[in-house]
C-alpha cells in the first residue's frame, strides 16, 4: 500500500490491516509512503520499533503487537478472536512520537446460504455446491464441486447483512496447474503475468446474490472463493481507489471517480478495516480435457 499515494503523501505513515470476524487478529503493516517514480523498497519503507495495539472498545481487551522479521510487519500473540459488531481501536506510536489512530466496527457474522451452479440461462439451478461446513477439505474433490470451465454460472446467495458492499477474493491453490481456457486467447507475455490471486472491486449486491465470472477462474485445479461483507472503512478505500488487474472479470458497481483515496486514519493514511467472510472450495477442469 505504501507505494500508492504520492507526491503529497510521501513520507507519511501508512497502516494496513483488516480484521476478519471470528478469525485470529491479523498482522498489521506499518510503513512510510514512498515516491511513486521509483520501485518500492519494502525494507526502506518499513517503520521499525513502533508500539502497535488493537483495543476492544467494549471489553477493554488489548492485543499488543510485536515487530516480526519481515519489514514493517507487526503480529500479536493475543489469543482472542475478532468479535462481530464490535468497535476496535488501532493505535500506532513511532519511536519519534508520531501517533496514528483508526477505528473500525466489525460487521455481523456472515454466511452464504447457498452456493449454486446455475444453468447458462441464469434462471434454473443445476445443483448446489458442497460447503466447507458440510465436507471440510474434501470439497475440492466432491463431484458436485468439480466444475467444467464456462459450463453454467456460479452464484452465491445470502441474506444481506447491514454493510455497504462486498468483495470477492479468489485464490488458485495449485501453483503449477495449467490454464483452464484456450491459451491462444492470450499473448505469450500475458500468460506469464496472469494472477492466481484476485480480488474484485466493491460490489453492492443489492439483490443478495453475487455471480463469479469465469474470467476470474483462469487455471485448472483447486480454487478457494471467499466472499467478504465489508465495513465502511474498507468499502470507502476500495471505491475510491482505481481497480487493479487482479479484478479481471468483475464489473464493479459502486463508487465514482475520486481524486484521492478515502482514508479513515488519523495522523496517517492507509486502511484499518474489518469484514465478515464465508468461503467455498472448488475444482476447475478445462473443457479440453474432455
Amino acid at each position: 500500500m505504501s507505494e500508492l499515494y504520492a507526491p503529497e503523501d510521501v513520507g507519511r505513515l501508512v497502516v494496513d490491516g483488516v480484521l476478519i470476524v471470528d478469525k485470529e487478529f491479523p498482522t498489521i503493516r506499518v510503513s512510510r509512503a514512498q515516491r511513486p517514480d521509483i520501485p518500492l523498497d519494502e525494507a526502506a519503507a518499513a517503520e521499525r520499533g513502533a508500539r502497535v495495539t488493537v483495543t476492544d472498545r467494549i471489553s477493554g481487551e488489548v492485543a499488543d503487537y510485536y515487530q516480526t522479521s519481515r519489514p514493517g510487519e507487526y503480529a500479536t500473540a493475543f489469543a482472542g478472536r475478532v468479535k462481530p459488531t464490535t468497535a476496535y481501536d488501532l493505535a500506532v506510536t513511532t519511536t519519534s512520537g508520531e501517533i496514528v489512530t483508526a477505528t473500525t466496527t466489525t460487521p455481523e457474522r456472515f454466511t452464504i446460504a447457498d452456493w449454486l451452479l446455475l444453468e447458462a440461462n441464469g434462471e434454473s439451478i443445476r445443483r448446489s455446491l458442497l460447503t466447507y461446513e458440510e465436507g471440510g477439505d474434501s470439497v475440492y474433490f466432491a463431484p458436485d464441486n468439480l466444475l467444467l470451465h464456462s459450463d453454467g454460472l456460479i452464484e452465491a446467495r445470502f441474506e444481506r447483512p447491514d454493510v455497504p458492499a462486498f468483495q470477492v477474493g479468489i485464490i488458485s491453490l495449485d501453483e503449477e496447474s495449467d490454464l483452464a481456457v484456450d491459451p491462444s486467447l492470450f499473448e505469450e507475455e500475458q500468460i506469464g503475468a496472469l494472477e492466481r490471486r484476485m480480488a474484485s472491486p466493491a460490489l453492492e449486491a443489492k439483490e443478495s446474490r453475487i455471480r463469479i465470472p469465469w474470467l476470474a477462474l483462469l487455471f485448472q485445479g483447486r480454487y478457494q472463493l471467499r466472499l467478504l461483507a465489508l465495513d465502511p472503512n474498507t468499502f470507502d478505500l476500495l471505491r475510491s481507489t482505481p481497480p487493479e488487474n487482479g479484478s479481471l472479470g468483475f464489473g464493479g458497481n459502486t463508487g465514482d471517480a475520486f481524486e484521492r483515496p478515502i482514508f479513515h486514519v488519523n495522523g496517517g493514511i492507509g486502511l484499518f478495516g474489518s469484514a465478515a467472510a464465508d468461503s467455498i472450495g472448488l475444482f476447475i477442469v478445462s473443457p479440453q480435457r474432455f
